[in-house]
């Protein structure tokens, strides 16, 4: 099974967990008005409904990119009340069922049901739930324009004052870029790039990274060392993002007549996290390690190697079996007192990612 598969379950599963807690918690009132076995039903019933139908609401949401914010949120906000009002009715159908005890296609079942969805309960509800429902979409597209984190850190203001902590950073470049901006000219360059970046999206959530900044063609992304440790997820967005690249081929060959390729430099180390700017606000981070991821991205060419990382995370890595890690010895990089040793990182014990110009920029 593949790590997007078994993410994939491992979502699905988490989903249904919690709607059988909610569902369990939930029937607790109506535990003596439908009886025991009644409620432990209605629950499993509503347990399952809920969690299956906000599992792929999940999977349609994350997939809805639209040119404008306010109709990615009017389209969400309706597809999150349209999957509410039917699984509601779901429910319902089946408590007044078996409250009943009754076929759900029996008239009375039919008409009681009919009366508690035009009953004021829900038609009071109903302009109050699409407000809120359309706030925290919002709140949802916003924290998914700024980075997955960053909202809630700016509203709890935890970065107000200089905060030092551990990060891993990864300096993302596109291969070949004046040369590409030549050939496609600026407008189309600028397209490859919007697209190209578009395609990080869902390699970035899978491995929990935050993107601090783009200049030009280049990311710069980070993780906390607990998210980017864990299953080598600063390693594997690479491998992630290449897999992504190499799926939408066809449409990179057709509209550009190329596939992009990109090299990345990694570092770990302590960093000053703060937030500046007050006409535009941004959380910024200060310190040695982002010269040095840059400094390590920088020389990806003249090694012939796509991933380049610091002896300092190769040390805390742990690699799966299909990728190999191998020192390329110390480099004295630019603008540095000490040499540092650098580590490639390649797919398969033996192969090395080598590029046809390799001191092409």
């Amino acid at each position: 099974m593949t790590e997007a598969k078994r993410q994939l379950f491992h979502e699905y599963y988490g989903s249904l967990f919690i709607a059988f807690v909610i569902a369990g918690i939930s029937m607790i009132p109506f535990w003596f008005a439908f009886g025991p076995l009644n409620a432990l039903m209605v629950a499993i019933f509503s347990a399952l409904v809920f969690g299956n139908s906000f599992f792929v609401l999940g999977l349609v949401h994350s997939r809805i990119r639209m040119k404008r914010f306010a109709h990615n949120v009017l389209v969400q906000t309706g597809l999150t009340l349209l999957t509410l009002l039917i699984c509601l009715t779901a429910v319902l159908w089946i408590a007044q069922a078996l409250g009943h005890r009754l076929s759900p296609f029996h008239p009375q079942v039919l008409r009681d049901l009919t009366a508690v969805l035009k009953g004021p309960m829900i038609t009071i509800l109903a302009p109050a739930g699409f407000v809120g429902v359309m706030l925290i979409n919002a709140c949802f597209q916003v924290n998914r324009k700024l980075g997955p984190g960053v909202l809630w850190n700016w509203i709890t203001g935890h970065y107000y004052s200089p905060r030092e902590e551990e990060r891993i950073f990864m300096f993302l470049d596109m291969k070949s870029s004046t040369t590409l901006a030549e050939q496609l000219g600026n407008l189309k360059f600028s397209a490859l790039v919007r697209d190209f970046f578009r395609d990080l999206t869902f390699p970035l959530l899978e491995t929990k990274g935050q993107v601090s900044t783009y200049v030009g063609d280049e990311a710069v992304i980070s993780w906390k060392p607990e998210q980017g440790l864990k299953d080598s997820n600063c390693i594997q967005l690479f491998y992630k993002m290449r897999a992504a690249i190499e799926t939408r081929a066809a449409h990179y060959e057709a509209e550009y007549g190329l596939l992009p390729e990109f090299k990345a430099g990694l570092h770990i180390g302590k960093v000053v996290a703060t937030e500046v700017g007050e006409v535009k606000s941004e959380i910024v981070y200060h310190g040695d390690v982002l010269n040095t991821a840059a400094r390590i991205q920088s020389i990806c060419n003249a090694e012939c190697c796509a991933l380049l990382i610091s002896s300092d995370l190769a040390h805390r890595l742990s690699l799966p079996n299909t990728l190999h890690m191998r020192s390329l010895g110390e480099h004295m990089l630019k603008g540095k007192e000490h040499a540092i040793e650098i580590f490639a990182v390649n797919e398969g014990p033996d192969q090395n990612v080598v590029w046809e110009f390799c001191a092409e920029d």
